[in-house]
């Protein structure tokens, strides 16, 4: 979950030296100043470009190394082999999937398990700040906005269809018949549940009541297929003309009931909107209508929309009780709300769901930068620091040097720090995670103008 802070020049010598000797026909290999997303919870990635020269001809390709987290992990297992080689069996079906070129299970070379992959170019709806808020979702029309929806949930209809025993994926857990699909996730997340506890003891009312409740109605699966385990936009690449060109992110991919991933992709989206006080954005499909084409393109009824939306609200409740957990343990308990761990917009859904008590009060409305004039107090401590304010008009931002009357939100954070964002050698995650990044006020606003304040 927590990325580390790290030599990127180290990192670059060591990945460098590496690639050599997996590419020993490369002459004069070179390589780019490694880049970091800016957020990420379960793994570490890093972009590069490779030049080399071979056979007399100069040559030139994008990379990306993906590394298993090496703290505070969020998954009990994290296991990247797998992902590897979901990814490298998909290349050639109609799933489009990066191409994936090595893996390194020597933890030695750099402290952690990696594989390496091509880099694909296009764009990646907004995770953090919410696609509904920012980011090119949010910057293209209604009818862009379904073409981007529906191409996610089309790759994740195809992937469902695909034969998963001819391709060589019968390396993932296979269920026997019965609800046997189901009890494999059931017996999976309640370890997890436990795990997270640390002591099994402990009593978390909703997820508790829920786990019971999934136990007590489970249902044979009509169809059993490969399923993505983490289906949402965010995980999709697209072209300049929204059609999907990557699915991302196989950690969770399981064999099991196909209406556990519709109901997943479902999950995240109330998870970016509603759940999180967010209105949907015009464009954007309805369950009604997703359900329906969904049927379309598979040929199959969907039939237990309900329990596989308790399941995944279920699931996903367990990933934030652990990621909030997390965030208590480096003493940031303040930025993210004491009660996180037990009231968040899964813990809500589900006590909706299953008319249980709510665990808290629901999210304030969340405001949008586009509709609101705000202000950003940026506090730099330390050699070099100072402080200045962002003035965000409606989304057009102006900065001020000294401090601001009453501002929205508050950043502190050490002058050092903020150049190593601003060059991407820390990370937003590690930054926030870590401690050294502290935000007062509306977290969501500074999520919305992060970009903005690390360009000025």
């Amino acid at each position: 979950m927590q990325a580390r802070q790290v030599d990127l020049s180290d990192l670059q010598s060591k990945v460098l030296a590496w690639l050599q000797k997996k590419m020993p026909q490369a002459q004069n290999l070179s390589m780019s100043t490694l880049e970091r997303p800016s957020i990420g919870y379960s793994n570490e990635t890093f972009l590069f470009d490779l030049s080399w020269q071979e056979a007399g001809q100069q040559k030139s390709k994008g990379m990306v190394l993906r590394s298993a987290p090496k703290s505070m992990p969020v998954f009990p297992k994290y296991d990247l082999g797998l992902q590897f080689n979901i990814m490298r069996l998909l290349k050639g079906t109609d799933v489009p999937v990066p191409n994936v070129l090595w893996l390194e299970e020597d933890e030695k070379i750099l402290g952690a398990t990696f594989y390496m992959m091509d880099k694909l170019e296009g764009m990646v709806p907004s995770d953090v700040p919410s696609y509904h808020t920012a980011g090119p979702y949010f910057d293209a029309t209604p009818e862009q906005r379904a073409k981007i929806w529906w191409g996610s949930l089309e790759a994740m209809a195809k992937i469902h269809k695909l034969d998963w025993k001819s391709l060589g994926i019968s390396f993932l857990d296979v269920p026997g018949g019965g609800t046997d699909a189901l009890d494999r996730q059931l017996d999976y997340w309640e370890g997890f549940l436990n795990w997270a506890k640390e002591d099994p003891a402990i009593k978390e009312p909703i997820l508790d009541a829920s786990l019971d409740w999934l136990k007590k109605n489970r249902y044979t699966p009509e169809h059993v297929t490969l399923c993505w385990g983490d289906t949402r936009m965010g995980n999709t690449m697209y072209d300049n003309d929204f059609k999907p060109i990557g699915i991302f992110d196989w950690e969770m991919a399981y064999i099991g009931d196909h209406e556990s991933d519709l109901c997943w992709f479902f999950l995240l989206d109330y998870f970016h909107s509603e759940g999180s006080s967010i209105p949907r954005l015009e464009g954007t499909p309805t369950r009604e209508e997703s359900v329906q084409r969904y049927e379309e393109w598979t040929g199959w009824k969907v039939k237990n929309l309900f329990y596989n939306d308790v399941l995944g609200a279920f699931r996903f409740g367990v990933i934030l009780y652990k990621i909030f957990k997390n965030f208590a343990s480096v003493g940031i308990p303040r930025q993210v709300g004491e009660s996180g761990q037990q009231n968040n917009p899964c813990t809500q859904r589900l006590a909706t769901l299953l008319n249980l008590p709510p665990p808290g009060p629901p999210p304030s409305r969340i405001r949008r930068i586009e509709d609101v004039t705000v202000t950003v107090q940026l506090h730099l401590t330390g050699t070099g620091g100072s402080d200045w304010y962002l003035v965000a008009d409606h989304g057009k931002g102006t900065r001020c040097e000294g401090t601001a009357d009453n501002p929205d939100v508050t950043v502190t954070i050490s002058a050092e720090d903020w150049a190593a964002l601003q060059s991407g050698e820390m990370t937003r995650s590690t930054a926030w995670m870590g401690g050294k990044l502290k935000v007062e006020g509306e977290q969501a606003i500074y999520r919305q103008l992060e970009d903005m304040a690390l360009k000025m």
